[in-house]
């Protein structure tokens, strides 16, 4: 019961736990006002119900949730992003991890999301932000998607149906050597995908367990033994 209540008040008390984060980091303050207003007078829900059915995606792959700016900073540090990384969000919503990963870390960030409303609000505040050149966000699918040159990939998979999960697998083998994969909520199994690090943090729906993952493709390298 204690676990629970601390749980609930941890929820609660979100927004002061953001502060020193909004703060710390140069220019997150005015991506976090912009945010703010454009999302004033628009709920989440009645959003994601009105564009995914322009989608053929189940509806379980429309599940509304943030990472909160002092998590994705564990998060970045967890997978230990760098300047030199290309990170992509699959699955970005409002795009505060595409925001955070280029303005903590200094990296080239990406945000795949399904979503057109959030990309076009997304870019806007990139451009009236001057952090156009360091970030961009696509109405694409993620199953489909080009990650070409992405080093660090986040997907937060509490937001998405079993059978999207598994989809996604399939693009590992895409991937190369190296690539550090966050999921958030959902275990990655796949035999190319090496644990690192699991970790339970805090987001705006409770607490989770993530876990971080390199890629090595163990297929390819016992097949070059064999030759």
């Amino acid at each position: 019961m204690l676990s629970v209540m601390k749980e609930i008040w941890d929820i609660l008390t979100l927004g002061f736990r953001e502060w020193p984060a909004i703060l710390r980091i140069k220019g997150l303050w005015k991506v976090e006002i912009l945010m703010g207003l454009y999302y004033l007078l628009r709920l989440p829900s009645l959003d994601i119900w009105l564009q995914r059915r322009l989608s053929s995606r189940p509806a379980e792959d429309f599940r509304y949730g943030e990472t909160p700016y002092h998590t994705g900073l564990k998060l970045l540090d967890m997978a230990k992003v760098t300047e030199d990384d290309a990170f992509i969000d699959l699955g970005s919503g409002r795009g505060k991890m595409v925001f955070l990963a280029a303005l903590a870390k200094g990296c080239q960030a990406v945000g795949i999301e399904m979503l057109p409303s959030y990309n076009i609000l997304a870019n806007r505040i990139a451009k009236n932000t001057k952090l156009s050149n360091k970030v961009q966000f696509l109405n694409d699918d993620f199953l489909a998607c080009d990650l070409t040159g992405v080093t660090v990939i986040l997907t937060a998979c509490t937001s998405w149906s079993q059978l999207t999960r598994d989809l996604l697998l399939d693009r590992v083998d895409e991937l190369e050597d190296g690539v550090r994969w966050i999921s958030i909520g959902r275990e990655q199994r796949h035999p190319d995908l090496d644990l690192i690090q699991v970790d339970k943090l805090l987001f705006s729906w409770g607490y989770e367990n993530v876990w971080l993952y390199t890629v090595k493709h163990k297929s390819a390298a016992s097949e070059e033994v064999r030759q």
